[in-house]
């Protein structure tokens, strides 16, 4: 369980807070796997077995099986949490048993790691300390290099006026992980939300743009309703006096004559030259 902040004084500050490895559980949960199989197999195996022998089987059975959840109650409650000024180990059940060692009374942090430990990636911390015959042994550390090294850097900061490692996420307090881990989902499923919003609004944005390049002539015109009734062909405009300009036209009256124009050709209702003619004449007024 995190440590309690009354463990901490007031200029006391939580930097890392670390649980046995995986390791610490291997012994008893393969020796349950283990018996579990032969117990299964000699079941399948003796076909009619009196019924005294379910007791013995059912016996053996929770053995490891106790085991394994006592071995698992002792992963949740080992709790080695690194602060400020001190490193404190805390364990037990029922009973809590502290151990407290100030950072300025170490002197030395070595690493031991057997074969399958360096494998998995976990080992033992050794911490000597000034004055004492005896050392400190932190077992089933996981990554104990980058917890030596996040050791001593805070041990130089405070004697020696360094400046602190960052803490890696792995060994923030526990608080601190649960809520960076909140945080991280939060903002992933904005992030997911932003991107389907995009993703639907997407497609009729381009719609609207290629609706938007393909209906204007020379591109192509819109398909009018089936049920449309069939236009007169327009009057033909007067030509102005010979010497004087033509009169302009707005584009958007030349866009929609050019649309009206191009039903009719469709329509055969005027042909491919008349259509040509009255364009090219409505193009010059522009």
């Amino acid at each position: 369980m995190p440590l309690p902040r009354k463990f901490l004084n007031e200029d006391e500050e939580l930097l890392a807070e670390l649980r046995p490895h995986w390791i610490f559980l291997f012994g008893p949960l393969f020796s349950s796997i283990a018996i579990w199989v032969v117990i299964i197999v000699l079941v399948v195996l003796w076909h009619n077995p009196p019924g005294w022998t379910n007791y013995p089987f059912i016996i053996i059975a929770l053995i490891p099986g106790l085991w394994l959840l006592g071995r698992y109650v002792r992963w949740r409650s080992y709790d080695v949490a690194l602060t400020s000024t001190r490193i404190l180990v805390r364990q037990g059940i029922f009973g809590r048993d502290t151990v407290q060692l100030r950072l300025q009374r170490i002197t030395e942090v070595n690493i031991r790691q057997e074969l399958i430990e360096r494998l998995l990636g976990t080992g033992s911390l050794i911490i000597d300390v000034q004055g004492e015959d005896d050392s400190m042994t932190l077992e089933y550390m996981r990554k104990p290099a980058i917890v030596q090294r996040v050791i001593n850097s805070q041990i130089n900061e405070i004697v020696g006026g360094g400046q602190r490692e960052p803490i890696p996420e792995y060994m923030l307090p526990f608080d601190e992980r649960r809520a960076a881990r909140h945080d991280h989902g939060a903002d992933h499923a904005d992030t997911d939300h932003a991107d389907t919003d995009h993703g639907a609004t997407a497609p009729h944005d381009s719609a609207q743009h290629d609706s938007a390049q393909h209906d204007t002539p020379p591109f192509g015109v819109s398909t009018p309703p089936a049920a449309t009734a069939p236009t007169q062909v327009p009057p033909a405009a007067s030509a102005p006096p010979p010497g004087a300009p033509a009169p302009a036209t707005a584009p958007f009256e030349v866009r929609d004559r050019l649309i009206e124009l191009d039903d009719l050709r469709r329509r055969g209702i005027i042909s491919e030259e008349e259509f040509a003619a009255k364009k090219s004449e409505l193009l010059n007024r522009i």
